[in-house]
């Protein structure tokens, strides 16, 4: 027994036989767009969370050494002082230094990914 399948198309009114290969080939070109795209995608994502976090943390460590600086300008503070804190669940170390007539403050951190970072910010001493 011989069995023939006609599909009959929209536009043209004309009929498809034998168009299983068709259907296969157009579901593997399909997939594999997709798996190109998810392969691309979910790295590129990630990295874009990792540095938006490192990012965040910069912005947030320089702002809080700014206010952790202003006591040793503005006031008689002995000179060099450290301590550590934890900010966002992240632990820092700030260091306060003279460094000339000026006073050097430093934070130090490991970031979102695993390096440590170092920033410093200088100030002049109220005379």
């Amino acid at each position: 027994m011989n069995m023939r399948l006609f599909f009959l198309l929209v536009k043209g009114g004309t009929t498809l036989l034998n168009n299983r290969g068709f259907t296969l080939l157009e579901v593997l070109v399909a997939s594999s767009i997709v798996l190109m795209l998810i392969t691309t995608i979910l790295p590129i994502s990630s990295l874009l969370e990792q540095e938006r976090v490192v990012l965040s943390e910069r912005r947030a460590l320089a702002s809080k050494l700014h206010d952790a600086l202003q006591p040793f300008l503005w006031n008689d503070q002995h000179l060099p002082f450290s301590y550590s804190d934890k900010i966002n669940e992240v632990d820092v170390t700030f260091y306060f230094v003279y460094e000339g007539d000026d006073v050097k403050g430093c934070v130090n951190w490991e970031n979102a990914r695993n390096k440590i970072e170092t920033i410093c910010l200088y100030g002049f001493r109220k005379r």
